[in-house]
C-alpha cells in the first residue's frame, strides 16, 4: 500500500462513527476548554477602542458633512422640479437677481484677466450702491437741534460725492475699449473710495454725537467705526493681494491719526511732554494700542485670505490652459477620426453610396430575422437592425464642424461632442463587422483561409450578436459581385455557408439560417429589387 492509499486509509479511520461516539464526550470537553481559553486572548488583542472626544467631534462633523452633500442634492433636485412645475418662481427670480448681481463667476472666462476685473467691479459697484444707502443714513443721524442744519449740509454734501463719484467708476467700467487698465484704475478708485467715505462717516458721528454713553449715541459711534473694517472687508472681495497692501498701508496711517485727533484729541494736551504723557498714560494709550493692534491683526487675515485666494486662482488659471490645450488636442482627434471614418465609407460616387446603404438595409432585416427565429426579444432584435445600419444613418452626426468657431467648450459642448464620440466608436465596430466578413469571404475565395486566420477572425466580435450580423453579412457578399469573384445564387451561397465558412459561427445560429433558407432568399429578392 502506497503513501497515498495509507493517508487515505487513515482518514476515512479517523472518521468512523463509532469512534466519534466513543470519543465524544472528552472530546468536546477537551473543544470547549481551547475555545474559551482562544476566545479570552481574542478578547484581549481586539477590544473595541474608546474614541476619544476630538474622535466624535470628527465623527459629527463627518456625519454632517455627508448629510449636507445630500441635502444639497436633494435642494437642486427639488429646485429643478418647482421650475418644471411653476412653483414659487417668485422667490426663484429674486434669488437669481442677487446671483446676477453679486456673483463673481457668472459667465466670466477665468483666463482672461480683463474679463473677470470687469466683473468684479461690477459686482462692487452693486455693494457700493447699496452701502452709499447705509452711509447716507448714518450721515443723517443726529439732524435734530441745533445740529440740524449742519447735517442736513453734511449729508447733502456726502450725497453729492457719493452721486458723482458712482458716475464715475461707472463711466470707467463701462467706457469702451474695456481695458485692463481702466478696470485696474475704477478698482482703486473704489477701494479709496469706500475706505475714505467709512472713515468721514465715522468722523462725524464722533465729532457730531460724541463718545458719552449718556448721550445715548455711543453705540451709534461705535457701529460707524466697525463700517471701516466693512469697508475692509469689501475690498478683500476683489482678492488682490497688491491692493490690499496699498490700502492696509493707508488705512493704518488714516487710523492712527484719527486715533490721535477724532478719538483722542491729544493735539489739545501736546504743549509740552510731561502734559501728553500725563495725557495718554492709563487707559487711552492702551486703547489707541490695542485699537491698532486689533486693525493689523484683521488686515493680515484678510491679506492672508486673499493672498491664498489668489494663489489658487493662479493655479487654477493654468490647469485651466493646460485643459484647454487638451480640449484642442482631443478635438482634433476626434474629428480626424470622424474624417477617417467618413473617406472609409465614401467612396465619392452618389450611386455608390446608394448601393452600400441598400446592402446595410439588406443585412439588417436579414440579421434581425434572424435573430427573431433564433428566439431573441423583440427590443435585442431592434438593437441588431439599429447596429447593422448605423454606419449608414448616423454617419452624418460625426461632424465637429459646430465648434470650429469655438475658442472655449463649454460642458454641454463636451456633453454633446461626448455622444458624438459614442455614436463614432460603435460605427468603427460596425465597420471593423463589415471588413471581416469580406476578408473571410476573400480568404476564402483565393485559398489564404487557414487555421491561423480562421482563429484571428474568431477572436474578432466573436459574441452571438455580432455573429448573427456577421453571417448576413457574409451572405449578403456571397450574393454581390466583387472582384475577386461573381455573384452567387441563393442555393450555392447556402452550401458555402455549410461547407466553408461554418468555422466562423456557432452551429445553432448556422443550423437556424439554413432551417428558414426559403424566407430568407424570398426576403431578400423581396429588398433587392427596392
Amino acid at each position: 500500500m502506497d503513501n497515498r492509499e495509507k493517508t487515505l486509509d487513515e482518514f476515512f479511520r479517523k472518521n468512523d462513527s463509532s469512534l466519534k461516539r466513543k470519543f465524544s464526550k472528552n472530546a468536546k470537553k477537551d473543544e470547549s476548554q481551547k475555545i474559551d481559553e482562544y476566545f479570552e486572548t481574542v478578547a484581549k488583542e481586539k477590544a473595541p477602542r474608546k474614541k476619544s472626544f476630538w474622535e466624535k467631534v470628527v465623527d459629527f462633523f463627518r456625519t454632517a458633512s455627508f448629510k449636507n452633500k445630500f441635502d444639497e442634492k436633494k435642494v437642486s433636485i427639488n429646485k429643478r422640479q418647482m421650475e418644471v412645475e411653476g412653483k414659487n418662481q417668485f422667490w426663484v427670480k429674486v434669488t437669481q437677481f442677487f446671483i446676477n448681481r453679486f456673483s463673481f463667476e457668472a459667465g466670466v472666462d477665468i483666463l482672461d484677466d480683463t474679463s473677470v476685473l470687469y466683473r468684479k467691479n461690477l459686482v462692487i459697484r452693486n455693494i457700493l450702491w447699496v452701502t452709499n444707502i447705509v452711509f447716507f443714513l448714518f450721515m443723517l443721524i443726529g439732524s435734530e437741534g441745533s445740529n440740524r442744519n449742519l447735517n442736513i449740509i453734511l449729508a447733502l454734501s456726502v450725497f453729492l460725492i457719493m452721486f458723482f463719484v458712482s458716475l464715475t467708476i461707472r463711466k470707467i467700467i463701462f467706457e469702451d475699449p474695456k481695458t485692463l487698465q481702466k478696470q485696474q484704475l475704477a478698482e482703486y478708485i473704489s477701494a479709496i473710495y469706500i475706505l475714505l467715505m467709512a472713515v468721514t462717516v465715522y468722523i462725524k458721528l464722533q465729532a457730531m454725537l460724541g463718545t458719552d454713553p449718556e448721550e445715548g449715541f455711543f453705540s451709534i459711534t461705535q457701529a460707524g467705526y466697525s463700517l471701516i473694517y466693512f469697508a475692509l472687508v469689501v475690498l478683500s472681495l476683489y482678492q488682490d493681494s497688491k491692493l490690499l497692501g496699498t490700502v492696509f498701508k493707508i488705512t493704518i496711517i488714516v487710523m492712527t491719526i484719527m486715533h490721535l485727533t477724532i478719538l483722542y484729541p491729544v493735539y489739545l494736551f501736546a504743549t509740552d511732554i510731561t502734559t501728553l504723557w500725563n495725557y495718554l498714560n492709563g487707559p487711552i494709550l492702551t486703547d489707541i494700542i490695542l485699537r491698532t493692534l486689533v486693525l493689523a491683526i484683521f488686515m493680515i487675515a484678510l491679506y492672508s485670505t486673499a493672498k491664498i485666494t489668489e494663489d489658487m486662482n493662479n493655479k487654477r488659471k493654468t490647469e485651466l490652459i493646460k485643459r484647454r490645450g487638451m480640449e484642442k488636442d482631443f478635438k482634433s482627434v476626434v474629428s480626424d477620426v470622424f474624417d477617417v471614418i467618413g473617406v472609409y465609407k465614401s467612396r465619392g460616387i452618389l450611386e455608390e453610396e446608394k448601393i452600400t446603404a441598400a446592402a446595410a438595409k439588406r443585412v439588417a432585416e436579414i440579421s434581425s430575422r434572424l435573430g427573431n427565429y433564433l428566439g431573441y426579444s423583440p427590443k435585442l432584435c431592434k438593437e441588431i437592425y439599429d447596429f447593422s445600419t448605423i454606419h449608414v444613418d448616423q454617419k452624418g452626426k460625426l461632424s465637429l464642424s459646430d465648434y470650429d468657431d469655438k475658442e472655449v467648450l463649454e460642458e454641454d459642448d463636451f456633453k454633446r461632442i461626448r455622444e458624438k464620440t459614442m455614436v463614432g466608436s460603435v460605427i468603427i465596430k460596425r465597420l471593423q463587422l463589415d471588413q471581416k466578413g469580406e476578408d473571410i469571404v476573400r480568404a476564402h475565395f483565393e485559398k489564404t483561409a487557414d487555421q491561423d486566420f480562421i482563429k484571428e477572425m474568431n477572436g474578432i466580435q466573436n459574441n452571438r450578436e455580432s455573429q448573427v450580423i456577421l453571417l448576413a453579412e457574409v451572405y449578403e457578399v456571397l450574393r454581390q459581385d466583387r472582384n475577386y469573384k461573381r455573384a452567387l445564387k441563393h442555393s450555392r451561397a447556402i452550401d458555402l455557408l455549410q461547407l466553408e465558412f461554418y468555422p466562423y459561427f456557432d452551429p445553432q445560429i448556422l443550423d437556424r439560417f439554413v432551417k428558414y433558407t426559403d424566407d430568407f432568399e424570398s426576403l431578400y429578392y423581396k429588398l433587392a429589387q427596392q
